[in-house]
């Protein structure tokens, strides 16, 4: 099972005043063409055919393209008019989806003032979506590290964070990595001004010499931190998917990776899915289709199906457990006629 995160998440506490339990999943990547959208479009869609209430936003704010992907051109509201203030409640933005489970909130259009909000508009932006009534809210971030992503990303109970075995996308992927958690330990000792000025030091004098001692100097410079410092190495816990992988050389990688990140970082990685490369999605992309409903039984949905599985999350929302691939196709087809899907 994913762990609970919620103690640390501005998400979840904003839901724990309302007395309402939500899950929000934040999806992320670092570096554009990994195919992040189109994992959290067809994540989105595995827990809405199991019957649960889903709301994908697409926060991606200033390069929105996930409402022409589930093929709705002209949203009749997107995020811009609530930063806006064009409307008052984020509920209102809600559009229908093909699927009588999943509602969208689409993103803004490409513009500053959008990509780069207020930092009580952002805010504003976080709690609105805890409140949002749904099972599961899934953020689909920017491709870009910056501080909204950072935020909305270390904000969510849980962290996807999404890649490709190719070194310029595993070098973005470190990038937002070691961004996140810097900024989760700069938020978390923000009235720690010694704290902060240690992590700064590292970041100052150069990240490749100096890292492997960041936590160390930490726990050295006061006794007092240390719970909080293992709170943040146990919570900050991003689940990895690697996407169009054609060999196991990405399982190697993966677990090249989390040596470094535990050796020099301190906190811990789980992969929860290898995407194989597959054809079938590419077509479904083409005609702007969720592969998962296009193609249900393609290497890939089985791939997402067994990410569920890994993740706990393969249960309908009456309670009840989809323990083989057959099974979970059987509710993908269920819902794929909403779709009308062009013959091809």
């Amino acid at each position: 099972m994913i762990p609970n995160q919620s103690n640390n998440s501005i998400f979840s506490d904003a839901a724990e005043d309302l007395g309402v339990e939500k899950k929000i999943f934040a999806i992320a990547s670092g570096k554009g063409g990994t195919g992040k959208s189109t994992f959290a479009i067809n994540f989105s869609l595995a827990l809405a055919a199991l019957g649960h209430e889903v709301i994908l936003i697409d926060a991606d704010l200033g390069g929105a393209d996930i409402s022409n992907l589930l093929g709705i051109s002209t949203p009749r509201y997107t995020m811009k008019d609530f930063i806006h203030g064009e409307v008052t409640y984020l509920a209102e933005v809600l559009e229908s989806t093909p699927s009588p489970k999943l509602r969208l909130i689409a993103g803004g259009s490409d513009i500053v003032s959008i990509s780069n909000p207020l930092y009580q508009q952002k805010m504003k932006l976080i709690r609105n979506m805890s409140q949002l009534e749904a099972d599961y809210i899934i953020v689909d971030l920017g491709p870009d590290i910056s501080f909204n992503n950072l935020d909305f990303f270390n904000a969510a109970p849980v962290g996807f964070l999404i890649t490709q075995n190719i070194d310029p996308i595993i070098l973005g992927f470190y990038r937002f990595l070691k961004a996140a958690f810097v900024r989760r330990l700069k938020q978390e000792f923000k009235k720690e001004q010694y704290i902060l000025n240690i992590i700064n030091d590292f970041q100052n004098q150069g990240w490749s010499r100096k890292r492997r001692n960041l936590i160390g100097s930490i726990r050295a410079a006061s006794r007092e931190v240390h719970g909080r410092l293992e709170m943040v190495l146990e919570t900050f816990q991003p689940k990895l998917v690697f996407n169009k992988v054609e060999s196991n050389a990405a399982k190697k990688t993966a677990d090249q990776m989390f040596s470094f990140i535990l050796e020099n970082f301190g906190f811990r990685m789980q992969t929860v899915g290898y995407f194989p490369l597959d054809r079938d999605v590419e077509r479904a992309y083409a005609h702007s289709e969720p592969f998962l409903l296009r193609y249900p039984k393609c290497h890939v949905a089985k791939a997402l199906f067994e990410l569920l599985v890994v993740a706990g999350l393969n249960k309908t929302n009456s309670g009840e457990r989809i323990e083989s691939f057959s099974q979970f196709i059987r509710y993908t087809k269920i819902e794929a006629p909403s779709w009308q899907f062009l013959k091809v």
